[in-house]
Order: structure tokens, then C-alpha cells, then sequence
């Protein structure tokens, strides 16, 4: 059969899903479970900007932007959810607006707070995935140990200077956690700071990250980066995507205590 004639098989109808579904992959059973399922991404900056707009774009029936902070001009060189007059405006509702626009078929919910160990239950009870996100250690440790406690997977993707990774943790693998994957320095509760990245970076990272939650819904869990890192270069483009493998530390103060108890 010639490549061209392969087409014929496929109903190309004018329907927002219809490329996707028609996916042997994918297919509409596949659009369906996406439907049914729901997403908390914390925060809206870079990475989660590419992030946010694939899954919206792909279906996810329900999603869940936490954010609280403004938009900045420099936010702008990685930020592609955001144009330069939203400058000044609360990041979420700008957020919010361009996704809705994106995908009004979908349940878009927007959470003005600041994820802590007081709230994260409130906040995060009623999704069934969380992308990781908090501006320290100890925030991110806080996602890492509520998504532990109550058994729901989780997506790290981050980016800094040309370089980005993606790191998923599956409680119900009982696989490496995210203090598995950085042991050190779990306290720290300060604010990073800024550092140098680029759209290329936030882009790639961002659309791995998307990957993963894809892979979860349709699947093919399998194919997540549990125990290992996927680590990529946007800028030098050496061309090599490599995989690190992370294994899970028997005395890993966050999931040791959960593997007991399972």
C-alpha cells in the first residue's frame, strides 16, 4: 500500500479531537479516559506554560492552575502562555483566559493561593494527577510527600539555563521520589531566586512533562520515567536525549516511611 493511500482508512472530520483519535495509540476510547480525568499543575511560569497549553490542547476533561503571582516583562522569553499586555496582571487569571480560549470544552479551574503544608490537602484532594511545583525544597518536598501519603502519581519537569529534565514518581510502583532524587538540602525554604533559561528549554521540558501525565491517563504507564531521569540539551544540541537511572534510597526520609506502611 502506498504511503498516501494509508490515509484513506482515517475519518479526518472537522472535530477538535479527531488527529488524535485517529491515533491507533490514542483512538477514541483513549480521548475518553482524558475526559474523565483531572490534573493539579502548580504553577503557570515557564515549563508549565508549554505544559498547561498540551494538555489543554489534548483534552484533559479537568485541570487545576495554582498560581499567585503576577506577570512580569521578563517572564515573556519562556512564558509563551502570556503576551506583553498582560504585564501586571495575577498570572492565573491571564492564564486562565488564554486556555479557556484555547479549549472552552473543558473544566479549567484556577486556585489563587500559595500551595503549604496546611492547605495542600484542600488544594489537591480532587485531582487525580499532580505536577510538581513550589519555589524551594521544602515546597516541592511538601507536593513530593502529599502525592507519598496519598498514593497519586506525580510529574517533576523543570528547565534552567539550555538544559531541562523530566522525572515522574508513581507511589503505586513504589518507585524512587523526588528526595530520592535530590537528597540534599530538603529543609531549605527560601526562594531560589531567578536563574538564566530560555524558551527552548521551558518548551522541550514543558512538553516532556505532558508526556508523562498523557502516558498515565492513555495507559502506557510503562513508558513514564519512574526511577530514572530523561535529561535533555536545547541550546548546544548535541542531539542526545540521555536517561539517568535514580534509584530509591532505602533510607530516603519521605518514601522509606510510606513503603513500610504499604
Amino acid at each position: 500500500m502506498q504511503a498516501g493511500q494509508d490515509f484513506m482508512q482515517f475519518d479526518f472530520k472537522d472535530d477538535r479531537y479527531n488527529r488524535q483519535e485517529n491515533m491507533p495509540e490514542w483512538g477514541q476510547e483513549g480521548q475518553r479516559k482524558l475526559k474523565a480525568a483531572s490534573v493539579a499543575v502548580i504553577g503557570a511560569g515557564g515549563v508549565k506554560s508549554t505544559l498547561l497549553m498540551a494538555l489543554v490542547a489534548g483534552g484533559i476533561g479537568r485541570i487545576g492552575i495554582i498560581e499567585f503571582d503576577k506577570v512580569e516583562l521578563s517572564n515573556l522569553n519562556r512564558q509563551v502562555l502570556y503576551r506583553t499586555n498582560d504585564v501586571g496582571l495575577p498570572k492565573g487569571m491571564a492564564a486562565h483566559k488564554t486556555l479557556t480560549n484555547l479549549n472552552p470544552d473543558i473544566t479549567i479551574e484556577l486556585i489563587e493561593e500559595k500551595v503549604s503544608r496546611s492547605n495542600i490537602d484542600r488544594l489537591l484532594q480532587s485531582y487525580d494527577f499532580i505536577v510538581e511545583g513550589g519555589e524551594s525544597p521544602d515546597g516541592r518536598n511538601a507536593v513530593n510527600e502529599y502525592c507519598l501519603r496519598r498514593n497519586k502519581p506525580m510529574v517533576h519537569a523543570s528547565a534552567q539555563f539550555s538544559y531541562g529534565y523530566v522525572f515522574s514518581m508513581l507511589p503505586s510502583r513504589n518507585s524512587a521520589c523526588f528526595a530520592c532524587l535530590f537528597p540534599r538540602d530538603h529543609s531549605r525554604v527560601e526562594h531560589t531566586g531567578p536563574v538564566p533559561v530560555n524558551v527552548l528549554s521551558t518548551s522541550v521540558a514543558g512538553t516532556l512533562g505532558a508526556a508523562e501525565v498523557f502516558k498515565w491517563f492513555l495507559g502506557y504507564e510503562e513508558k513514564m520515567y519512574f526511577n530514572k531521569r530523561l535529561t535533555f540539551s536545547s541550546l548546544l544540541l548535541s542531539g542526545v536525549f540521555s536517561v539517568d537511572e535514580v534509584a530509591k534510597k532505602r533510607e530516603c526520609e519521605y518514601c522509606s516511611v510510606y513503603t513500610e506502611e504499604r
